[in-house]
């Protein structure tokens, strides 16, 4: 027995851009754009406005978002969006700008934000009621390969120190254009982040105890294609088959996140960057080697199984895993990003350790401390 939901539309392919104006017409003539502000993505915003008006579509732009997007920067959209109504919300970015657009849309129309309201929806399998009647569509286009957002019923804010994940059915974008053209002029470093990303979101899918058959089929594909093609994309970047290849595996394995869930390594990863600004991928990548060694009595056979996409003849995830962070060079500790004490000593003591699913706070802990130290 098991559910799997996913209720996007998905427009995949090169190009697919052009039919934006098309695609979101059906939605409304008053869009709010949210992004970020970075200046190589300053050409892609204007050619989104200018298909959106050819269609005769109002933009409206919010490029405020940042990583990390805190509580915040979605109250200033919020004063923006409430200043200009809209009709739905397009996000064009990575991750935070995705997030940033399904917290605008969740709480359109209201005054001020209730963030212990909003963040009461922490579970990514109920079946929640509708949290607000003015709810906006969401339509997202995402330029990198590893989020997932653009399939999932997550949105990650950053709450003080905290980042927090919040849950709800109404948070799948009602379509998304995944066109790869978007991602050719991605840098090296932000290519493997946000490819090792993905491959977390099919890993922890899979070994996770709410994995199905749809699941995992999702999961092993977005895998596959991600050890065979990551480490080619990082050494020809304007290979569009290449490009492709990763946002597919992206947005398989965001499908089988929002069905199966994550385990230990996401929590902990956002307790990292709640703290210090790491990118997600890369705190990722951080605590990974020693969640597969302290991890594989657990899941033993799931990861053996994962170990021979690496290599047929193996069964040491751990080796495996290793040599693919060194050849996407990621395989660096808490101090080569330079975490002090202090501050690895913060995440130690949060009592966010109590309180996860996934381990009890030693099993949690004795990760950390081998992150923290060099490899």
């Amino acid at each position: 027995m098991f559910n799997y939901y996913q209720p996007t539309k998905i427009h995949f392919g090169p190009g697919r851009l052009r039919e934006i104006g098309k695609i979101t017409k059906k939605h409304g003539n008053r869009c709010l754009l949210v992004s970020t502000a970075d200046e190589p993505l300053i050409p892609l915003y204007e050619r989104v406005k200018d298909l959106l008006s050819a269609e005769e579509i109002k933009v409206f732009h919010f490029d405020q978002v940042s990583p990390n997007p805190t509580t915040e920067i979605i109250e200033e959209g919020l004063r923006f969006l409430n200043e200009n109504p809209c009709d739905f919300v397009l996000a064009v970015g990575g991750g935070s700008s995705i997030d940033v657009a399904k917290a605008l849309a969740f709480v359109n129309g209201k005054i001020e934000i209730d963030w212990k309201e909003v963040f009461f929806y922490d579970s990514p399998f109920e079946d929640y009621h509708t949290y607000n009647e003015k709810m906006l569509p969401i339509i997202s286009i995402p330029t990198t390969s590893g989020t997932g957002s653009h399939v999932t019923q997550a949105s990650v804010i950053t709450s003080g120190k905290e980042k927090v994940s919040f849950y709800h059915p109404d948070l799948f974008s009602k379509e998304c254009i995944v066109d790869s053209e978007l991602t050719l002029t991605l840098p090296n470093s932000i290519t493997a982040a946000t490819g090792f990303d993905a491959f977390t979101h099919a890993f922890e899918s899979y070994i996770n105890p709410r994995a199905s058959y749809y699941s995992e089929m999702d999961s092993i594909t977005a895998m596959k294609l991600i050890v065979q093609y990551l480490p080619k994309v990082l050494k020809d970047p304007k290979n569009l088959d290449f490009r492709i290849k990763m946002s597919m595996a992206d947005t398989l394995a965001g499908r089988a996140l929002a069905n199966s869930g994550a385990d230990a390594p996401h929590p902990l990863s956002e307790l990292i960057g709640g703290i210090v600004p790491i990118p997600h991928g890369n705190a990722l990548s951080v605590v990974y080697p020693s969640f597969i060694k302290y991890g594989y009595d657990k899941y033993q056979k799931k990861m053996d199984k994962v170990a021979s996409i690496f290599n047929p003849a193996s069964q040491n995830l751990y080796r495996e895993l290793t040599e693919f962070l060194s050849i996407i060079g990621l395989d660096r500790s808490l101090q080569e990003y330079h975490v002090d004490k202090t501050d690895f000593n913060e995440m130690i003591a949060s009592p966010m350790l109590d309180h996860l699913p996934f381990g009890n706070r030693d099993f949690l802990e004795k990760i950390l401390h081998e992150s923290y130290e060099k490899k």
